[in-house]
């Protein structure tokens, strides 16, 4: 009988130094042999983190996509005005001569048009035929429905000899002609000194946040460290409770089965 009471305690100590060691520490991650049956929860503070730097994360890329295009928009701008330049200078050195266009390029103006050392500029003048006043034959044209009105200047895209061009095209209309085409003014020019401008500005834009998103993920990180710090008290409390409670439980059990033997 004894010897039966015997191996009863002992497996009564088992299962309470079994108990122990599972309850010792409520909050740690499960052993080994849940985890195949559960998974492991994750902390709060990697909860937070993730959700909080995911969309930081997802917006950068973004953000380097609407730069590069302000940067395009912004670049554009000064160089499309000296073309729109350029297109008025063209066009006032065309003259009618017996109802044909006909145009007169002083030495200054032709400097004036080829004076680049990075682009190539390019220009078009077609008369009141159709025909090549002046300029490059080969130079793509507008849409009929797209030229402008005398004296406005447009611009758009397009490509000449496998390059990519901005041009600048307005028309000139000639009153003693009546029911003549309006002469067309095309002036171009290749984009490299637009594309340095843009990269410049990416640059300036771009190469700080290298510097001010891993500052930030470390704001990020320092502020909740230091934000779950009451939280992360409450649960070394807790867990102490639990274990003082899980003490004072096995004690009481222990004294009521020495009582009983």
């Amino acid at each position: 009988m004894s010897a039966r009471a015997d191996r009863a305690t002992a497996h009564a100590a088992d299962l309470d130094e079994a108990r122990d060691e599972r309850y010792a520490n409520p909050f740690a991650p499960p052993d080994e042999t849940e985890a195949a049956a559960q998974a492991r929860p994750r902390s709060l503070f990697g909860e937070i983190l993730d959700w909080m730097l995911a969309p930081l994360l997802l917006l950068w890329p973004m953000s380097l996509a609407v730069t590069y295009l302000v940067a395009k928009s912004i670049a554009n701008g000064p160089f499309d005005r000296a073309l729109e330049t350029d297109a008025y200078v063209l066009a006032r050195q065309i003259h009618p001569v017996n109802g044909v266009a006909e145009l007169t390029l002083p030495d200054s103006t032709r400097d004036f048009l080829r004076a680049d050392n990075v682009d190539s500029v390019f220009y078009q003048v077609l008369g009141t035929r159709g025909e090549l006043v002046g300029g490059e034959r080969d130079m793509p044209l507008p849409h009929e429905e797209d030229r402008p009105q005398p004296g406005l200047v447009e611009f758009r895209d397009d490509v000449l000899r496998g390059n990519d061009i901005r041009v600048a095209y307005t028309t000139v209309e000639f009153p003693q002609t009546p029911g003549a085409q309006p002469v067309l003014v095309q002036v171009a020019e290749t984009l490299d000194k637009r594309s340095q401008l843009a990269n410049d500005i990416i640059k300036g834009v771009i190469l700080p946040q290298f510097v001010i998103l891993p500052l930030a993920i470390l704001l990020v990180w320092f502020g909740l460290s230091r934000g779950l710090a009451p939280l992360h008290a409450l649960q070394a409390h807790s867990a102490r409770a639990v274990r003082t409670t899980c003490r004072r439980s096995r004690r009481a059990a222990r004294r009521r089965k020495s009582s009983r033997s």
